[in-house]
């Protein structure tokens, strides 16, 4: 079990367990008027429980994964939650969800991203690290299909795929909102990035995250970032 400031996580049944990717998005992602989020490849539940924390009683978090284990033990997390009465999920897959007649506000996800062509020899850690379950641009036309008109979606991706995640968010017709690009030390050349894309065509808040010091510790940046769910902050 992964224990926050104020929620516990199982994590062992999970198709993606608790990791850094998962918490920095959770942590970073403009949770700012949403009432309605979708989490998709939810695993263990992890991010839907953190944007739970980060927003207000009447903000509803559905989660969605295609591997059943997942949802049943991100069900058991969300159940032992102090917001378990507005967190859900569900075992679907989301080229075929609906939203079931309602647009979301907010759509998070730490997608699979890994296209090499050695896949990891466990079947259901290949699918939820790999695009060959749920390519960009079908996560992308899915947000446009299930996003309001002001509605965002968040996600985090290698910078390897920058130009994958660009092409497939601009012909689904979404616009870049926010970009941070993380790097694990002062000198180290980037790993990650946060995006956030909208429906609406506004400004872009472009800026950097760095997550060690170059002696190992925390940075004042993450250790702000991260200090509502991190223990040990």
């Amino acid at each position: 079990m992964f224990r926050f400031k104020q929620f516990a996580v199982e994590h062992d049944s999970s198709s993606m367990k608790v990791g850094t990717d998962g918490v920095l998005l959770g942590a970073w992602c403009d949770v700012g008027g949403a009432h309605r989020v979708l989490d998709v490849g939810t695993g263990c539940g992890v991010i839907a429980l953190m944007v739970a924390q980060r927003t207000p009683g009447a903000c509803r978090v559905h989660a969605i994964d295609i591997d059943q284990a997942s949802v049943s033990e991100a069900r058991g997390n969300f159940e032992r939650s102090p917001w378990a009465a507005r967190l859900t999920a569900q075992s679907i897959d989301l080229n075929c969800y609906s939203g079931e007649g309602e647009l979301f506000d907010l759509m998070v996800t730490n997608p699979p991203f890994y296209v090499e062509d050695v896949l990891p020899p466990d079947a259901v850690r290949s699918a939820a690290r790999h695009t060959h379950s749920l390519s960009f641009g079908q996560l992308m036309q899915a947000a446009r299909r299930l996003l309001t008109a002001e509605g965002t979606i968040a996600l985090i991706t290698p910078v390897e795929a920058r130009d994958a995640v660009t092409q497939a968010a601009t012909f689904a017709g979404l616009h870049l909102s926010r970009l941070t690009t993380v790097h694990s030390t002062p000198t180290g050349a980037s790993k990650r990035l946060l995006w956030q894309w909208s429906k609406r065509l506004g400004t872009t808040r472009r800026d950097s995250l760095t997550i060690h010091k170059s002696d190992g510790q925390f940075t004042d940046q993450y250790r702000t970032l991260c200090r509502d769910f991190y223990l040990r902050f």
